[in-house]
């Protein structure tokens, strides 16, 4: 009892048993704060990234270049087109005709024209036909006329194809592609020459191919008309 008011004094205190209560949830939540906490950092690895404990490995850059090829379409067989042009040409006799005799007819004569983006037939220059040559270091150069004064486009180009027999007796063929008007046969070619037949036929032809290689294209489309054959002897 209070001397003063007769009070009792540890009426109004909280009993101990509140605090402890208190103390323990503020506990418990803190606890489950920094749990959730850790767990959050190891689930996300930011401690790792933090302390750069795992640095992520390094790509390496590769430049990659792409090339595009777009086909050209391919353009019809040349099919040359007959333009009649009237020729008179007199027929009639210096004698007199009965009336009602049948008139003599003019005749007719066809020029062909070539189709557009097409050329005309690549005329041959040398060597002439049947030319002999001797050796393996025989030097023999195929020549022609250019079908256009402006050259030719990207992808179009003068082919030389040669046949010949092969050793076995067998038929062989060689392909080469140019923008020139003329190419040296390769000397190495002559031991494909059969021994007992070294006639070798050729000719020039011009074709437009997709892309640039000929060589590697697999569409080569003739735009002119194959010239005359022509062969020589390579003993």
């Amino acid at each position: 009892m209070c001397p003063r008011c007769q009070g009792n004094p540890r009426a109004d205190r909280i009993p101990p048993i509140i605090p402890r209560l208190a103390a323990i949830f503020v506990g418990v939540v803190l606890l489950i704060c920094v749990g959730w906490i850790i767990f959050r950092v190891f689930a996300t690895n930011t401690l790792v990234r933090a302390l750069n404990l795992n640095p992520p490995a390094v790509v390496p850059t590769k430049i990659v270049q792409v090339m595009y090829v777009i086909a050209s379409p391919i353009p019809p067989t040349p099919t040359p087109t007959a333009t009649p042009t009237a020729t008179p040409t007199s027929r009639f006799s210096p004698t007199p005709t009965k009336r009602g005799a049948k008139t003599a007819t003019p005749a007719i004569t066809t020029t062909p024209t070539l189709l557009p983006g097409f050329y005309p037939v690549p005329q041959l220059l040398a060597p002439a036909n049947t030319t002999v040559y001797a050796g393996a270091d025989a030097n023999i150069l195929l020549e022609w006329l250019p079908a256009s004064t402006g050259g030719l486009r990207e992808n179009e180009w003068y082919e030389i194809k040669l046949t010949y027999s092969a050793r076995g007796n067998t038929p062989g063929e060689y392909r080469h592609y140019t923008k020139e008007t003329r190419w040296t046969v390769r000397t190495d070619w002559r031991n494909d020459l059969a021994p007992d037949a070294r006639v070798v036929k050729w000719y020039v032809t011009i074709v437009r191919v997709d892309g640039l290689d000929p060589f590697a294209s697999l569409n080569r489309a003739p735009i002119s008309a194959p010239s005359m054959t022509r062969s020589f002897i390579w003993n």
